[in-house]
């Protein structure tokens, strides 16, 4: 009797410890991040003939930020990346790394000389340049990309200019390496992939004008007058949908690569293999896991970050996880510690692997056949492409003795087959 009692114990004490596990799990899991998966908010039609300039600005800075706290964003270690994704170039708060582009801070109190002069302000210096004019000869005929001929001629058109065409003019010091700075690193905005249209444009100058003095706004007129025709005009484009935040992207195990690689704007930073929209990225390393990842687990680099705690990685998918979960755990030599933090907020598991998958399939030949290459700053250089083989000696003599039957077996065949047909006439 005593032995049933201590039986039925064990089993309370059992289950009391199960439960009490589970309740630990469930609060732990509760209390991580949440990423929802709901539809975006509806989308509003906008009169552009009736919408105000402080509507304008508004809605720029949406689709700057995709949100109307970018501080506040910051300050929980996150980017405030809008439909724009001007944030990941270009810096528009102290708080912000980023400095491929020009910055567009716009803050008076700066002791800086730089930042005491707004990008508002500063627009009207560049068609004042002679780099402008130099420019202006150069793509005479059209630039390659977007067709688009230099000619702004306030500073307003020439902020409108820089988002149909960023090669119109480079500033000096922000071009893509190896252009003498006449190729910007900056993407065609009314393009694929980011595909901002008419309106959406003139509300982004709009807010890099008002943004210090609501007074400076030109923006719908400086459009009109640099295209010639009005906004809203027929051949213009269809009003667009009000920008509103519906909480972070997220990569999902359904989408493709490169569905993922373009909701993630990893093509903005990187090259990558097999991804249509990631052939141009100058900021980060080109993305061939394959043959980076094995690498890099092995570099004393890595192994020094191994020894401070910082990076744990021990296998090459291992590795490709921690790029992208916590990219401050390893900084690539050459690279500065500027990616986005707040990528463990935005991939499912399955979204994550699908990505994973793709990188670490892609290796030096993947790169070759796409005319990829990697960075001037990348320690391990150039792709060498693969050199023709010369045989000698024993095997090369043993090849051409081969070679030569062939072509005798060839030569009797045809020599036989001829036969055959004249025998047959």
């Amino acid at each position: 009797m005593a032995k049933k009692k201590g039986s039925g114990v064990i089993v309370v004490k059992v289950a009391l410890w199960y439960i009490t596990i589970l309740s630990i799990f469930a609060a732990y899991t509760n209390w991580l991040p949440q990423i929802r998966g709901d539809a975006p908010e509806a989308a509003e039609a906008i009169d552009v003939s009736a919408i105000t300039p402080e509507g304008l600005q508004e809605m720029g800075g949406m689709i700057i930020f995709g949100t109307d706290d970018p501080l506040g964003t910051l300050a929980r270690g996150e980017g405030p990346i809008g439909k724009g994704q001007c944030p990941l170039c270009h810096r528009f708060f102290m708080e912000q790394k980023a400095d491929r582009c020009p910055n567009l801070i716009a803050l008076k109190t700066e002791p800086q000389l730089l930042l005491q002069v707004s990008e508002e302000e500063r627009s009207h210096e560049r068609v004042k340049e002679p780099r402008y004019e130099e420019f202006k000869k150069l793509h005479a005929d059209g630039e390659k990309n977007s067709g688009h001929v230099p000619h702004a001629e306030t500073g307003g058109q020439y902020l409108i200019e820089s988002e149909y065409c960023p090669n119109c003019f480079v500033v000096e010091g922000f071009g893509l390496k190896g252009t003498n700075d006449t190729e910007s690193p900056m993407p065609i905005i009314n393009k694929p992939p980011i595909l901002l249209v008419d309106t959406e444009i003139v509300a982004v100058v709009s807010f890099l004008q008002m943004r210090d003095d609501p007074t400076k706004w030109t923006a719908k007129d400086d459009w009109e007058a640099y295209f010639g025709k009005d906004l809203a005009s027929e051949g213009g484009d269809e009003a667009p949908a009000e920008v509103k935040p519906a909480g972070p992207p997220v990569a999902l195990g359904s989408e493709t690569p490169e569905e993922i690689v373009t909701k993630m704007t990893c093509y903005a930073c990187h090259k990558i293999p097999g991804i249509s929209v990631a052939k141009t990225g100058a900021i980060g390393p080109l993305l061939i896991e394959g043959t980076n990842a094995p690498n890099r687990i092995k570099s004393p680099e890595y192994k020094a970050a191994m020894k401070a705690g910082t990076a744990h990685a021990t296998t090459a998918r291992e590795y490709i996880i921690e790029s992208i979960m916590d990219p401050g755990a390893f900084i690539v030599p050459g690279f500065a510690d500027d990616m986005m933090k707040d990528f463990k907020h935005k991939f499912t598991v399955s979204g994550l692997d699908v990505l994973v998958d793709h990188l670490i399939a892609q290796d030096e030949a993947a790169a070759l056949a796409d005319g990829l290459d990697r960075l001037a700053n990348e320690k391990e250089g150039p792709i060498k492409k693969p050199e023709a083989k010369v045989e000698t000696g024993e095997a090369f003599a043993k090849n051409q003795s081969k070679t030569n039957e062939m072509t005798i077996q060839v030569s009797n065949k045809k020599l036989i087959e001829n036969s055959t047909f004249i025998g047959l006439n």
